[in-house]
């Protein structure tokens, strides 16, 4: 079980890698749906199904759909997204480095006794009860997450003064 995860964190790494670097906004889009859905069976395998259900339905596939509409329906120029990236040459070994740091990471805890934390299931709690009652930050960041994705598409929709 605990190669499963080291693996799913390593291409979760390289999928986020993959978002921050590509100079498509649909790929960016595209790679952040596999890492939500990677992050997705990470979830589910340290026995949090619910978690899981909701990262790999809201995340990857209803925030991704979204970004996927906003960026088809923005009027912004090719040319001007490739102005926006310039300056990748000062980026272009970035990448390298970030994979490479997340590889020596990976290596080290697999070589290491490093704890996985234990799975959900083991709570005796009501979900109700942990969801309502001790994870109200987690709605709160939820609210927000929305609220902000709300605010993006209407920023990249609305129509300009030219």
């Amino acid at each position: 079980m605990e190669v499963i995860i080291y693996i799913c964190l390593a291409l979760l790494l390289s999928f986020c890698i993959l978002a921050a670097m590509s100079q498509s906004l649909l790929k960016s889009a595209i790679f952040l749906a596999f890492a939500s859905a990677t992050l997705g069976v990470i979830l589910f395998v340290l026995g949090a199904p619910w978690a899981a259900v909701i990262e790999v339905s809201a995340c990857s596939g209803l925030v991704t759909v979204i970004f996927i509409s906003a960026i088809s329906l923005s009027r912004i120029k090719k040319e001007e997204v490739q102005k926006l990236y310039a300056d990748k040459k000062q980026m272009k070994y970035l990448p390298y480095i970030l994979i490479i740091a997340g590889i020596v990471i990976i290596v080290a805890a697999l070589a290491g006794s490093v704890a996985l934390p234990g799975t959900a299931v083991e709570s005796t709690e009501d979900f109700r009860e942990v969801f309502w009652n001790s994870r109200q930050a987690d709605i709160l960041g939820q609210i927000v997450s929305i609220l902000i994705g709300g605010i993006a598409v209407y920023v990249l929709m609305r129509e300009s003064k030219d």
